[in-house]
């Protein structure tokens, strides 16, 4: 079955969902662990967490995967790295702002909505709707991811418009990647990619150090040793960006961007399930509704039409 590199995408996917299910926490975790060394200093532990996650990623990728430096010096590479860069750089700062102001629930079901906002730009760059099996998989994912942590409760305050705005970042991504990586090679565009999030981020660094002068080079010290920051920065590192980003870039273009979405969607039921394995949460109809609906959604699109193929 993995022949097909359809069926090898989706299970590259899949892997990357999974990772997914963890990065939320472990940007949760950092943010609090930074609160109790620097207060106020937000855009500064911002800053410093995205050095440190892309900053490993940018190191380790040309070491550990090494036809990603090949052809990595062409102005075409680092054109395209820097469009996913972008939205990366932009999707994950407005996510980790948003995360300040928003209960972790309504932050994962509004960061979801890039399912439905890939549908819209796909709509838009290809000037032409998706299939109805499409829709109704965006449909059945997005109320799902809705309410796979009970009901929503939104006031739509800043933080809110944040986390709506880092969606669609998210979803200007995965409909980026489609076309990039079908003119570029995806490991060169992935590395470059990490090595203008980690510049980028450097610049959100230096501005968040500037307006908070009275950070002191001991803090940095203390925070960069502070378990709470640090760990979840570098597994989020290596993990959520090196593995999961990598992957992504280099599996993603076999599998259109509504399908990837959707796919894509599956990242709150493994966050739902590890939170209920480490104790987090509870089961409950919420968990099963929202969950179900995920599993439907991914299903449907899977099924669907290879039933329709043997019937007509």
């Amino acid at each position: 079955m993995l022949a097909n590199p359809g069926h090898r995408a989706l299970l590259a996917l899949l892997i990357v969902t999974i990772i997914w299910g963890w990065t939320f926490s472990w940007m949760k975790e950092a943010i609090d662990a930074a609160a109790l060394v620097i207060e106020n200093g937000m855009t500064f532990v911002v800053g410093l967490f995205m050095v440190v996650r892309f900053g490993l990623a940018s190191l380790l990728m040309p070491v550990l995967i090494p036809g990603s430096r090949s052809g990595s010096r062409t102005r075409q590479v680092w054109r395209d790295g820097g469009i996913l860069a972008s939205f990366l750089l932009g999707g994950f700062l407005l996510q980790m702002f948003g995360l300040e102001g928003v209960d972790p629930a309504v932050s994962a079901f509004l960061t979801s909505l890039y399912v439905a906002f890939t549908a819209i730009l796909s709509v838009l760059a290809e000037r032409k709707l998706p299939g109805m099996v499409a829709i109704t998989g965006v449909l059945v994912v997005t109320i799902g991811a809705a309410f796979i942590s009970g009901p929503p409760q939104l006031s739509f305050d800043l933080p809110e418009w944040l986390t709506v705005l880092c969606a669609v970042l998210f979803a200007g991504h995965i409909v980026a990647t489609d076309r990039v990586t079908k003119r570029t090679a995806p490991l060169p565009v992935a590395w470059i990619s990490f090595v203008w999030v980690t510049l980028g981020s450097a610049l959100l660094l230096a501005f968040g150090w500037s307006q908070r002068p009275d950070i002191h080079l001991d803090q940095v010290i203390l925070l960069m040793s502070t378990p709470g920051f640090v760990r979840p920065a570098l597994l989020a590192g290596f993990l959520g960006s090196l593995v999961a980003l990598t992957l992504l870039t280099n599996f993603q273009k076999f599998l259109s961007p509504v399908r990837a979405a959707i796919l894509y969607s599956l990242e709150p039921v493994w966050a739902a399930m590890i939170a209920v394995t480490l104790g987090q949460t509870a089961i409950d109809f919420w968990l099963l509704f929202g969950g179900g609906l995920l599993l439907v959604g991914n299903l449907w699109m899977e099924i669907w039409p290879r039933l329709s193929k043997k019937t007509s």
